[in-house]
C-alpha cells in the first residue's frame, strides 16, 4: 500500500471540514501520546477549534509541560548563564513519583517530606498533580452533594 501526499488546502464544506478536523485532531493526539510513551518524553498537544473549543493532551500533564516550556531559557546566552558551569538540570518528577510523595506526605501528616530535595520544576510538577487530585475530589464532593440533595427531596 502506497501512501499518497494530500494537498493541504482550506476545506470549503463545513461538515467535511469538521469531520477532517476531528479525525486529524484525534490522530495528532494519538501521535503525541505514542511519542511520549515510546521515548519517555514530556509532550503536550493543544488544539483550538474554530468554535473556541480546546482539546489538550499532555504527558505527564499539559500544565507541567507548558510551565516547563515557559521556564526554559529562550537563548543560548541565557542557557549558558543558567547552567551554572555545566551542572545538569534535575530530572523531571514522574506521575508515579509524585503519587508516592503525596502518599508519604499524607501518611506522615506533613508536606515537608514530599518536597524535600526537589527543585523548582519538580515542586511545580508535584503541585500540578496535587491540583489534579483536588479537582477530582471537588468533582466527587459535588456529585455526592447532588445525590444527597436528590435523596432529601
Amino acid at each position: 500500500m502506497v501512501r499518497t501526499s494530500v494537498e493541504i488546502r482550506y476545506i470549503e464544506d463545513n461538515s467535511k471540514r469538521h469531520t477532517s478536523f476531528t479525525k486529524r485532531r484525534q490522530g495528532l493526539i494519538k501521535k503525541t501520546k505514542d511519542f511520549a510513551v515510546k521515548f519517555n518524553a514530556d509532550a503536550a498537544t493543544i488544539v483550538f477549534s474554530k468554535a473556541g473549543n480546546v482539546f489538550a493532551l499532555g504527558h505527564p500533564s499539559v500544565d507541567s509541560v507548558v510551565s516547563r516550556y515557559l521556564a526554559e531559557p529562550s537563548s543560548e546566552s541565557e542557557l549558558a548563564a543558567s547552567s551554572g558551569g555545566g551542572v545538569e538540570p534535575a530530572a523531571a518528577l514522574t506521575e508515579e513519583e509524585a503519587g508516592k510523595r503525596i502518599s508519604a506526605a499524607l501518611e506522615v501528616g506533613s508536606w515537608d517530606s514530599a518536597v524535600e530535595g526537589l527543585g523548582l520544576l519538580e515542586i511545580e510538577e508535584l503541585m500540578a498533580e496535587i491540583m489534579k487530585i483536588r479537582r477530582v475530589v471537588a468533582a466527587r464532593a459535588a456529585e455526592v452533594e447532588a445525590r444527597g440533595n436528590d435523596w432529601k427531596s
